[in-house]
């Protein structure tokens, strides 16, 4: 009786910590200024196996820029609040340039379109329909379900939430566009070994409430084999 107690709790555990995680393989940080002053630092945390090519183009031009231009002056150009922020059209800055690594443009990649935008921080490629990823990224600000499918995710932040929250309270016109300029003052990268990355590692109300239903059941059905056991020695 004690084993199949013990059984059915560890499955609701089991079932609660089956939770969604991604492989970093590695991290950037960016520095921002609003207005030429300092509001913060964003920590991105890539992920290179889940979207390899989507991941070198980022940290090619972070790290080293294409024909000589990087993040670094990049504004983002884009915000709308309770959605998103978006940067990094580092040919024009205002979100009409497109360039990569790979030519102007390059596909989707399938696995990081199956990603859901279903939590604030996600880190994704902006882009004008399929296959048109170049140097555009965003940074959801909540869940927003309706860009499932249609971007790639490519990465997360893990520190600064605070420093994107602060590009979104900014002042914009009636065109999304910051009235005063937001930009990245500075771009790299962290050293790191890869780990595995849990999205919801400090959401405590989220963990609850996805323990909630495996944890009931398994109880839920303790107490059915309690009192069928318990029937089963009244007529013993």
């Amino acid at each position: 009786m004690k084993f199949i107690h013990l059984a059915l709790f560890g499955c609701g555990l089991l079932a609660a910590a089956n939770a969604l995680s991604f492989t970093v393989t590695s991290r950037i940080f960016m520095d921002v200024k609003h207005n030429k002053q300092p509001i913060g630092r964003i920590t991105f945390g890539l992920f290179g196996k889940l979207a390899p090519k989507t991941v070198a183009n980022f940290r090619h031009i972070c790290l080293r820029g294409i024909n000589g231009t990087s993040y670094v002056g990049a504004r983002f150009h884009r915000i709308v609040d309770r959605f998103l922020v978006q940067g990094g059209d580092i040919l024009h800055g205002d979100g009409t340039g497109s360039i990569s690594i790979y030519g102007d443009y390059f596909p989707d990649e399938d696995k990081a379109l199956a990603v859901e935008h279903n939590r604030p921080g996600y880190l994704g490629m902006a882009n004008r329909g399929p296959d048109t990823n170049g140097c555009q990224f965003y940074v959801t600000t909540v869940g927003a379900k309706w860009l499932d499918g249609k971007h790639t995710v490519f990465g997360k932040v893990l520190e600064g939430m605070d420093t994107i929250y602060a590009i979104e309270d900014v002042k914009t016109d009636t065109d999304d566009f910051p009235v005063q300029p937001v930009v990245i003052s500075n771009c790299g990268e962290l050293p790191t070994e890869q780990f595995e990355f849990y999205p919801d590692d400090y959401n405590v109300l989220g963990w609850i409430k996805a323990a909630g239903l495996p944890v009931t059941s398994s109880f839920l059905v303790l107490l059915i084999f309690h009192y069928f056991f318990r029937q089963l020695n009244m007529y013993c």
